[in-house]
Order: structure tokens, then C-alpha cells, then sequence
């Protein structure tokens, strides 16, 4: 996924102009990138710092592990409005934990493939108009810098030798792969890819699809002969699709997260919780390169 401003912006300098325009009035947001926020943005939410949390509520442990690190909270009347792609709740606050390994010395790690990890990971939802104060985080953990955030409309990376942009923009396969103007801008198309932090759209998957480590697939089906002739292929499929990127955090230098080797964390959900605002119902995995 790329940022829709950033190509825009790299269409407009690098496609002749009619051109471009064309090009960028067929880019369909996808969700939203986060990125930190400039002065004179509206915040749309924080990586790090201190969590708003109401004073009844506990901060979140991973029983017989030890507490779990604040990573980011997202402001739900801010992205509402926005393409995510999501049903999220029109207000309030969502707050993602995980359990980073601070906690006892890396001796435990959250892994997708053991529900007994699951509690590694939490979503808390706090109502608009709760009362919240800052709550400093639990010994032993240090808390990751505090980094508010904006968004921008996030799309798919474009490829011109696609057919299906060749008409509208009346261009060919030939002219579009030999071209220097063309093959360049794509050059530099791919040159911006990277994992960003992200509500909706497509995860950026490091190592395979994050929605195969989520989903619920029985043991005797075969993930690894994924093709038509497998005979559970269907049923994986629609077990595939069932899941929505809810939050991307990237591994971030300003709020000094480095999850693995410049990995990533993802949480995703089944659109009808998301409705139904059971973000216990969320699942959790993580990769890195």
C-alpha cells in the first residue's frame, strides 16, 4: 500500500499532466497509513506514551508473564469519517497492547499458531465521555516514545502493465514496458514501497499472508499445496477472506519500536465482531524480514 497524496504527487511529476490526471482519478482508497503527525495536523492517534485509560480499568497482563506494552491507541471519531474500509465505532478510543518480551527478558513470545498466546495481545475499547487519566506503564516495562499520528488515503500499488489501466488511460502493453517515461515512473513506484503503519486495506505481508497465521484452519488441511487441486482450497479461501486488517504498526525509529528484524504487528478481525465491537474476538501476529 502507498500513500494517495505521496503518488499523486509522484504521478504529477513524472507522467505527462493529462496523463497523470487520469491515472489518479483511478486510484480507489483502501484504508488509511498513519504517519506522524506536522504541526497544524489533526491527530487521529499516538504510538507509544502513556495510555488514556479510565481508573477502573486494569492494565493489561499476560498471566504468568507479566504485563503487556501500550503500542498505540486510535481516535475512532477522527477515522470514522475517513475510507478505512472498516466499521469502526463512530467514537471513542481503541488501544492496542502487546506483550514485547520486556516483561520477562524475552522469554515469551506471542505466536499465532498457540491460542494459549493470545492474551500476549489486547484491544481495549474506551467509550467516548469516559472519564481517562494517563497511566504511566507497569515495572518493569519502558514505554515506547510518544509519537502522534495523521492519516492519508492509502491505495494499492499500481502496476501500467496491468490491461485493465491500459484502455482508460490509452496506453498499451508495448508502449508502457519500453517507454522510459512509463518504465521509470514504475521504477520509482516500486522504490516507495515499504510497511507502513495502517487501518484497513491490505497488511503488508513480510512473510506470507498474515490472514493464513490468524485464521482457524484445521490440522489436516494442507496450506502448504495451496492450489485449486487442494481439495480444502475453497474452505481456505473463505477462511482467508473472512479476516480485515484492523492495525499495521511497522516497526517506527521515532518511537523507537523495532519489532524482530523491521517486522511489523497486525491485528485483524471478522467484520461481523468489528460490528458488533467484540475486539476480544481480534487476533494477533506479527513478522518480520
Amino acid at each position: 500500500m502507498l500513500s494517495l497524496p505521496l503518488l499523486s504527487e509522484l504521478a504529477h511529476e513524472r507522467l505527462p499532466s493529462g496523463l497523470a490526471d487520469r491515472f489518479c482519478s483511478l486510484l480507489e482508497p483502501r484504508g488509511q497509513i498513519l504517519s506522524a503527525a506536522r504541526p497544524g495536523d489533526e491527530h487521529v492517534g499516538v504510538l507509544g506514551g502513556e495510555p488514556q485509560l479510565p481508573e477502573a480499568v486494569e492494565w493489561p497482563v499476560w498471566e504468568g508473564h507479566g504485563p503487556l506494552s501500550f503500542v498505540a491507541s486510535l481516535d475512532c471519531a477522527q477515522l470514522s469519517a475517513a475510507a478505512t474500509g472498516l466499521a469502526l465505532p463512530a467514537d471513542g478510543t481503541l488501544l492496542f497492547f502487546y506483550f514485547d518480551g520486556q516483561a520477562d527478558e524475552y522469554e515469551s513470545w506471542v505466536n499465532p499458531s498457540n491460542p494459549e498466546s493470545r492474551p500476549g495481545s489486547r484491544i481495549l475499547y474506551v467509550p467516548a465521555g469516559t472519564p481517562v487519566l494517563p497511566r504511566p506503564a507497569p515495572a518493569p516495562l519502558k514505554p515506547y516514545r510518544r509519537v502522534p499520528l495523521r492519516t492519508d488515503a492509502a491505495v494499492d500499488l499500481p502496476q501500467l502493465t496491468n490491461a485493465e489501466l491500459h484502455e482508460p488511460l490509452g496506453l498499451d502493453y508495448e508502449t508502457v514496458s519500453t517507454d522510459p517515461v512509463y518504465v521509470e515512473f514504475q521504477d520509482a513506484v516500486w522504490n516507495l514501497r515499504r510497511v507502513h503503519h495502517q487501518v484497513g486495506g491490505e497488511p503488508s505481508n513480510i512473510q506470507g499472508e498474515v490472514a493464513y497465521e490468524v485464521g482457524d484452519f484445521p490440522e489436516d488441511w494442507d496450506l502448504d499445496e495451496f492450489n485449486p487441486d487442494n481439495p480444502h482450497f475453497d474452505d481456505i479461501l473463505a477462511e482467508e477472506a473472512r479476516w480485515r486488517l484492523l492495525l499495521q504498526i511497522a516497526s517506527d525509529d521515532d518511537a523507537d519500536m523495532m519489532w524482530g528484524d523491521a517486522g511489523a504487528l497486525y491485528w485483524l478481525i471478522d467484520p461481523e465482531d468489528l460490528a458488533a465491537g467484540r475486539f476480544d474476538q481480534a487476533r494477533f501476529t506479527w513478522q518480520c524480514h
